[in-house]
Order: C-alpha cells, then sequence, then structure tokens
C-alpha cells in the first residue's frame, strides 16, 4: 500500500499532536518495509532524518498564507493527494480533505471544543463540529486515544464501535531515563533553578493553569527556592493567566518559557521537581506518560483519561480550587522515600507506550480499512 500521512493541519502550530504524530512514523519505519509512506507536509526540512528510512518519502506543500491554516489545507490536499495517489490516507489531527473518496483513517483526540466549549472561538468549533465530524463520519476507521474518546464518539457522533479503534499515542524513545543527558538536566537547571514546577501544554481554559498558579502563590512563600515553567505558548482566552501571573508577588519565580524545541523537552521533564497537570479534559493526557518515562513523579486532577492512562502511578487531587492541588504538591517537596516510589511506579507505568506498539496497531487498523474500501468498491 501506498500511504499519505497528511500532517499539514497538525503543523498549523507546534504541540503534542504533531510530536506523536512524528513518533508514530518513526514506529512504522522500524517495524514496516513493505508498505510505502508519504508525509504531506509544509515544514519538509523537519523530516530529513525520517525521510532516510528506504520507505518513507516527504512531499511537501506550500501555503500561500500563514492565516486560515485549516481552510486552506481543505483546498490545498486535494491537489497534494492528486499527485501522491495514495491507497489509504491517514489524517493524525483535524479534519479530512470533505472531497477525499479514497479509504480513509482519521484520529480524534477528543472532543474538548464540546466538553469545553470556553477553550475556543467559534471558528474552530464550527471547524470541529462540521469538518472534522464529517470525516470521522465517513472513515472506514477512526482511532481515539482513550476510552473516553472512543465513548464520546459514540454519544455525540454516533460512530459505530466497530468502526473505532483504541490506540493510545506512544512516548518518544529519547523520554526514556536511561538515555537522558545528565549534562541536558544541569542546563534546565541553570535555565529555571534547581526546584521547579512544570506544566506541559498550550495556556487555555481546559489546562486549569489559574488553578495551578494560585497554588504556586501558596507554595512560594514557604518554599523560597521553588519555581514554576509553564510551557505551550498562550492559547485562546489565556489573558486570565496572564493576569494571574502579573499580579503574583512570585511573578519573578513563574517563567512563560513558550514552545520548547524537541531536543529539550526531555531534559526539561527529568530536570523538574514534578509535573503539575490539573487539566479539566484531555484525550490522553500526554505530558503524565513522558513525565513518568523521563522519571518525574506527577500530581495531576481525577480527569477520565489521565485516569485511564496514569493509573494510580500519580497523585490525584482535587484541582478545582488551589488549596487541594498545593496539600498535593507538598510532599513531592519534602518527602524524598515518597518522590521514589513514584518515580519506580512512573517509569513501570510508561514502559508499555513504545513507538513500535502504537505502529503495529495502526498498520493493522491500515490494513482494515483498505480492505473495507475495496469492499465497498466492489458492492458499488
Amino acid at each position: 500500500m501506498r500511504i499519505a500521512i497528511d500532517l499539514i493541519a497538525a503543523e498549523y502550530q507546534p504541540g503534542g499532536m504533531l510530536s506523536v504524530a512524528r513518533t508514530l512514523l518513526q514506529g512504522l519505519a522500524n517495524i514496516d518495509s513493505q508498505n510505502e509512506y508519504v508525509v504531506m507536509t509544509v515544514r519538509p526540512d523537519d523530516y530529513h532524518d525520517i525521510a532516510k528510512a528506504p520507505n518513507i518519502r516527504v512531499h511537501p506543500v506550500r501555503l500561500p498564507s500563514r492565516k486560515g491554516t485549516l481552510i486552506q489545507h481543505q483546498i490545498i490536499a486535494p491537489m497534494a493527494l492528486q499527485q501522491i495517489r495514495p491507497d489509504i490516507l491517514h489524517i493524525p489531527a483535524f479534519a479530512a480533505p470533505i472531497t477525499w473518496r479514497g479509504a480513509l483513517v482519521t484520529t480524534i483526540h477528543d472532543l474538548a471544543f464540546m466538553k469545553v466549549p470556553e477553550q475556543s472561538s467559534l471558528y474552530p468549533r464550527l471547524y470541529h463540529m462540521h469538518l472534522q465530524r464529517i470525516g470521522a463520519q465517513r472513515a472506514q476507521r477512526v482511532i481515539v486515544i482513550s476510552k473516553q474518546t472512543e465513548q464520546e464518539l459514540m454519544h455525540y457522533w454516533s460512530i459505530p464501535p466497530q468502526r473505532i479503534r483504541l490506540i493510545h499515542h506512544a512516548i518518544q524513545p529519547s523520554f526514556y531515563a536511561n538515555d537522558l543527558s545528565p549534562k541536558a538536566i544541569k542546563a534546565m537547571h541553570s535555565r529555571y533553578g534547581e526546584r521547579y514546577l512544570l506544566h506541559i501544554g498550550r495556556i487555555m481554559p481546559r489546562k486549569n493553569v489559574e488553578c495551578l498558579i494560585k497554588a504556586f502563590d501558596l507554595l512560594a512563600e514557604k518554599f523560597a527556592d521553588l519555581r514554576l515553567v509553564l510551557t505551550g505558548g498562550l492559547g485562546y482566552a489565556s489573558d486570565k493567566v496572564v493576569q494571574l501571573i502579573e499580579a503574583s508577588h512570585y511573578k519573578d519565580r513563574i517563567h512563560l518559557a513558550g514552545w520548547i524545541v524537541d531536543e529539550d523537552m526531555a531534559p526539561l521533564y527529568a530536570g523538574a521537581t514534578a509535573l503539575v497537570f490539573p487539566s479539566k479534559h484531555e484525550g490522553q493526557g500526554m505530558p503524565t506518560l513522558e513525565a513518568m518515562a523521563c522519571g518525574t513523579p506527577v500530581v495531576a486532577s481525577y480527569e477520565a483519561a489521565s485516569i485511564e492512562i496514569a493509573g494510580d502511578a500519580v497523585i490525584r487531587t482535587d484541582c478545582s480550587s488551589a488549596q487541594p492541588l498545593a496539600n498535593a504538591i507538598v510532599p513531592l517537596l519534602t518527602n524524598n522515600e515518597l518522590r521514589q516510589r513514584l518515580i519506580q511506579e512512573g517509569q513501570k507505568q510508561a514502559k508499555p507506550f513504545r513507538s513500535e506498539a502504537c505502529a503495529e496497531k495502526t498498520l493493522q487498523t491500515y490494513q482494515e480499512a483498505f480492505e473495507l474500501y475495496k469492499q465497498s468498491r466492489s458492492w458499488s
């Protein structure tokens, strides 16, 4: 098969969805030498290493403008697909081109735009509700990354369960603690301090960063060396977070780190005293797994997908207000025995989420989708 993996829409902003798609590509290159993979991308230079694999080819695509990427994708992608002529198209994030009538696999990460509507403006909500839903309903196979998303698709979009495949995202191999560089970790400590709490993810309402900042204010008075690092850049409706930081007595110890380059992510995790993940809604909660793989303890909310993925290897707490969150963090600052236990449990929990396992299940899903498509053609 020739499989087109369309990353055009995913590349319109950096983040977890693009990162896990690249990890999937690496896994496919490792396990499959029979099929051809064509990466549709507006950033061809980012794929030089993966394109060294004999069965992976990069197909560059140019967008006329940086604005309106999601709508431009609907126009540009079909032209690229006419040149590639794939047997199957995989959309790892966002909506499939509505004109594509071939075999289709689409990945739905979550329906947060419905569950937490205040996290986005009207434009992306309409995009997901209509274009992404249409693609999911047309696809031969829909990949979800948690049971929570599977239930949401069946409930809200009436996707038949037999067309859904649950495949958890994989952790980048470089995140596993055995491969981490002490020098790189030390560089993170030089940049952010010896003890810092870490939050990974674009700042938006469902990430609940406001609660984290309030909890940090409670902790900062007692722990004078403690800092807070917020990554991911400012998303929609992030103005409240900025205002809280500016109003904090400890704003000089709060770092808005923005988007972190890939090579710095693992040492940033490993250098942290704890990852704090107070999210209200997730598709999988990938940062919890990445932190655990790096040997970093995690404090997280009782969010369903995070519980499904991370289990009991993290400290769970009520994140609806600052005090219980601050109380849950304190033991990780004072109890080394607890820290070591959580580190060991976390590394064990993260171990199965390898790129090859994700790739094998995804390849099987491609084969199923292509067979279904061929059957539908023979019936018509």
